[in-house]
């Protein structure tokens, strides 16, 4: 069993612990004493029904899955907390469904310094994303941005094994936070194939370092929210090819840029709107004594989501949602000549837009039931100079989900 298995195994048992734990600390919660037990699980199924032949990867749809995909599938999130003392807390973030498969996002230990500063370390978040995954009143059968479903998509600004620091500075009617971390998702073998979006059949990433910083800051009367965060990466792989090509190393940079804000327009419509880029750039090396030059490729990638979401709290019980986002993925590379001088180099290569649109309807029942219905349009269009690609689809889905939550 490989180190993530392993640790969805944890997961799962942390699950069991926890809800036998809340039940036997609940006095000693009552009272202040700790350790103190918190949590959120939520668990159920997903029933997806499409317009025509079932939808392609390439349109983002609950088609795009790690596992085999069934029409109606189940899902489970847990979100925990431990606090073993007024200064450490450990917390749990995991999930299992059919579009990501089984995952661990957050298994870290947490030490607060002072009431201003604190340490992280363990499994972490690089908050380059904002995605509903673990909220309690999510309307989403299924989010629309692909940096929240999809794991090629996300992979580069998930989280990983590192080490932050945090600062939480009171400032008026404003909390501001400030997280600086390191990131190295090789450490444990927890993430051995994010390499950006670079995807060879056969290749081994060799090293994947990362920096980052993020800022949050909130109104505490009104809720409006503000996030900001930026993230650097620096990798290498080897990358064997077919039997007759010579094997190379890519060695390669990424960035990305992320902002997000949440405003109430009225006391029950509330209004989020976030943005995200990527640019990576890379270069292939020979190996010694190759026929190729040291030096003889070259591939850049510029990735932008745009996404807003629009959710109206008609009643306790029930909550509507419109959401629309846009996704843009563009290639462009220099290649040598060789034998002959010189390189060549293409422009807007490779091209990939996607937009989708969908509204939800969610419902609370009695005793943690709830229910989530969706539409969902998407649509694609895709250019390829090299594979003379020149297409688009689309394609409309129903999704119903039923969920439970603890």
């Amino acid at each position: 069993m490989t180190v993530l298995g392993m640790q969805v195994w944890v997961s799962w048992l942390c699950l069991g612990w926890l809800v036998a734990a809340q039940a036997s600390e609940t006095r000693r919660t009552e009272a202040g004493d700790y350790p103190i037990v918190e949590y959120t699980a939520q668990v159920g199924m997903d029933a997806w029904q499409f317009a025509g032949a079932k939808p392609e990867h390439l349109l983002m749809m609950a088609t795009n899955t790690q596992w085999h995909y069934k029409t109606v599938s189940p899902w489970g999130v847990l979100n925990g907390r431990l606090m073993l003392s007024p200064k450490t807390t450990l917390s749990l973030k995991a999930r299992s469904n059919q579009a990501m498969g089984s995952h661990v996002d957050e298994l870290s230990a947490d030490w607060a310094v002072s009431p201003k500063f604190g340490l992280k370390a363990g499994v972490v978040d690089y908050k380059t994303s904002w995605c509903r995954t673990y909220d309690i009143d999510s309307p989403w059968v299924r989010e629309n941005d692909p940096f929240c479903t999809v794991v090629s998509t996300s992979g580069p600004s998930g989280g990983a094994p590192g080490v932050q620091a945090y600062v939480n500075i009171p400032v008026g009617i404003y909390r501001m936070q400030g997280i600086a971390g390191m990131y190295n998702p090789l450490l444990m073998n927890y993430n051995t194939r994010e390499f950006s979006n670079i995807n060879y059949p056969f290749y081994s990433v060799e090293k994947n370092k990362k920096q980052g910083a993020s800022l949050s800051i909130l109104n505490l009367e009104t809720a409006t929210e503000f996030r900001l965060g930026v993230l650097g990466a620096q990798q290498s792989a080897r990358v064997n090819q077919a039997w007759d090509a010579e094997p190379f190393r890519m060695a390669q940079t990424y960035g990305i840029v992320f902002a997000g804000l949440s405003f109430y327009v009225t006391p029950k419509l509330n209004l989020r709107l976030q943005t995200l880029r990527h640019v990576t750039e890379n270069k292939h090396v020979s190996d010694p004594g190759a026929t190729l030059p040291h030096i003889w490729r070259g591939v850049n990638l510029k990735r932008t989501s745009n996404a807003m979401e629009l959710s109206y709290q008609m009643s306790a019980q029930d909550i509507f949602a419109l959401a629309v986002n846009n996704y843009d993925f563009s290639t462009s590379w220099i290649e040598t000549n060789a034998p002959f001088p010189g390189y060549t180099y293409r422009s807007d290569y490779a091209q990939y837009h996607q937009r989708a649109m969908s509204l939800a309807w969610r419902r609370d029942w009695a005793q943690g039931v709830f229910t989530a219905l969706q539409i969902t349009r998407s649509r694609f269009a895709q250019q390829d100079a090299y594979l003379e690609i020149d297409r688009a689809a689309s394609t409309n889905g129903l999704g119903l989900r039923i969920g439970y939550q603890f």
